[in-house]
């Protein structure tokens, strides 16, 4: 069976769905159950089309790593928030905005584990690196986390596909006992 065919049964199996989308608070509630790669498994297939209130639960937790974080900042914040808080100020003092809470709580987050699995264009990376940084983003660790790379993958049996908690992909396919063709 090829790997679009068994996605497709993927996406249809209502049992590999924990939580739908518009279950934020249950969503939530659930990831305080979870280890931090389950987080991050979370964070990598996450569509930020949706809530971002998860992701910022999952910021603000003690036990989140710094890959997490990275991935989220890279994603959102290289992707777009930079460029508006570097335009204006007000945008950047956001406290709220999952960037400001990367930058804000980088330093406390204690391990460096999980690879942030994002592939920064050079070009980017170059533009980024050679900005200096005025006011709220002047000693804010935005080069450290460009440059953060990352030991391992995260290993959990749950992800996220539009919005909704389900179980992976990979794992699903294992559970059922299928093998994958190429």
């Amino acid at each position: 069976m090829s790997k679009m065919d068994l996605m497709q049964q993927w996406w249809a199996d209502q049992e590999a769905v924990l939580y739908p989308a518009e279950q934020v608070p249950k969503i939530i509630e659930w990831l305080g159950y979870q280890t931090p790669d389950t987080w991050h498994q979370i964070v990598l297939t996450w569509n930020y089309d949706f809530s971002l209130e998860v992701l910022a639960w999952i910021l603000e937790q003690e036990n989140c790593d710094r890959g997490t974080a990275a991935r989220v900042f890279l994603v959102e914040g290289v992707g777009y928030w930079i460029w508006d808080a570097l335009d204006d100020e007000a945008r950047a003092m956001d406290e709220t905005h999952v960037c400001n809470i990367v930058l804000r709580n980088w330093k406390r987050y204690k391990t460096s584990e999980l690879k942030h699995g994002y592939d920064v264009p050079k070009k980017i990376i170059e533009l980024v690196s050679n900005k200096s940084f005025t006011g709220h983003l002047a000693k804010s660790p935005v080069k450290e986390i460009l440059d953060y790379d990352g030991k391992r993958e995260a290993n959990s049996k749950y992800a996220s596909e539009d919005g909704k908690i389900v179980i992976d992909f990979d794992f699903w396919v294992k559970s059922k006992g299928i093998e994958l063709m190429n």
